[in-house]
């Protein structure tokens, strides 16, 4: 039978060496938690997302996180890179994600509520409507696994150009995600007052629906192996299978590896970078790339499906399939067709974030 990874006890040689005879060793898994969590690889990446040049404002609030992909332990947002004309330019973050816009879906919502944010970053800025500019965050902000942190890129110029970002196109889900860090769909302000609630024509100041579009850099705590089983499994595929192979090495008379003790075995896969044995996380699987495109093409033809259904109520359950079809070659070719369908889908036939009646003001 193969050996537990965590109910591993035989005593070694090692132990039997530094511990008095009436003392019993330390538990392994105390040893490694304790005296080699301190040890974290730490690597620096950057993540562009696309860019269209849809609409451009004062602001967008938008959600980051870590993803579920790899083993990592946390994240730490350095910079935030943005264009547009930017001039006096503030980056504010909250714990928990921003919230999305007020409303009755979104009792969380934290927008207009300035106290619960914090100033990061505050720098002016001159116009860079084709290139990035950096904005580097005054201290590094730490994204812990499991949970969001609201972004906010705001500019206090007057005008509609600050701050540059996207439509979210109908049949995608607007995250971006590198196996690292998780990019999630944004909310445009159109206040040149951070956190303000009217837009230069009166009617509310936000707009759903939209993307961030910048660079974000970052870098991430990789975590260390160690025998618990959650952080086992949390490991590659090729890891896991070199642990096993290492413990039952460890167990065969005659091998070289059968006189260290378990905590020297558990010491070297610790040290071991997560990725030596590979990066698929299952053995036979398909790689990340391979799943994110499959998920991505299975929620366009759900959505698809969902639009061709909408079409029919807005204009009419007597539409041909042919009909259909064509109306919804030219809502992918149209943004305001697009943006029009979106909210019909997500609100009805309310339109909670248009007042004035002209889409919705933003620059183009």
């Amino acid at each position: 039978a193969r050996a537990s990874l965590v109910s591993a006890t035989r005593p070694s040689a090692m132990t039997e060496v530094v511990q008095p005879v009436d003392v019993a060793p330390p538990p392994v898994n105390a040893l490694v938690r304790g005296e080699l969590a301190e040890f974290i690889d730490y690597q620096s990446f950057t993540q562009d997302t696309q860019d269209r040049e849809d609409h451009s404002f004062c602001g967008v609030f938008f959600d980051l996180s870590p993803s579920d992909e790899l083993p990592l332990s946390y994240v730490e947002v350095t910079s935030i890179w943005v264009r547009g004309d930017l001039g006096p330019c503030t980056i504010w973050t909250t714990p928990d994600g921003h919230g999305g816009v007020p409303g009755a879906r979104n009792p969380a919502s934290k927008v207009y509520e300035q106290d619960a944010w914090r100033c990061v970053y505050e720098r002016d800025h001159g116009p860079s409507f084709d290139e990035f500019v950096e904005m580097r965050l005054d201290e590094p902000v730490r994204l812990e696994r499991g949970k969001k942190t609201g972004f906010y890129v705001h500019s206090k110029s007057q005008g509609d150009r600050a701050v540059v970002y996207d439509d979210q196109r109908y049949g995608t889900r607007g995250v971006v995600d590198d196996g690292r860090l998780v990019i999630w769909p944004a909310v445009a302000h159109l206040s040149c007052r951070p956190f303000g609630r009217r837009a230069p024509w009166g009617g509310d100041a936000l707009r759903s629906n939209r993307l961030f579009v910048g660079r974000v850099a970052y870098g991430v705590r990789w975590l260390l192996w160690n025998p618990e089983p959650r952080c086992h499994a949390r490991f590659p595929a090729g890891f896991r299978q070199a642990v096993e192979t290492m413990v039952l090495c460890a167990r065969r008379p005659g091998c070289e590896l059968s006189r260290l003790g378990d905590e020297v075995i558990f010491y070297i896969m610790n040290k071991c970078g997560w990725d030596w044995f590979g990066e698929n996380m299952t053995a036979d699987g398909p790689s990340f790339e391979e799943r994110k495109a499959a998920e991505q093409e299975a929620y366009r033809a759900r959505e698809r499906e969902e639009r061709r259904h909408a079409l029919r109520q807005m204009f009419g359950e007597g539409m041909s399939d042919q009909e259909v079809e064509n109306l919804m070659e030219q809502v992918d070719d149209n943004p305001n067709l697009n943006y029009m369908l979106l909210n019909y889908l997500m609100y009805g036939d309310q339109d909670d974030d248009d007042d004035d009646g002209d889409d919705d003001g933003e620059a183009e």
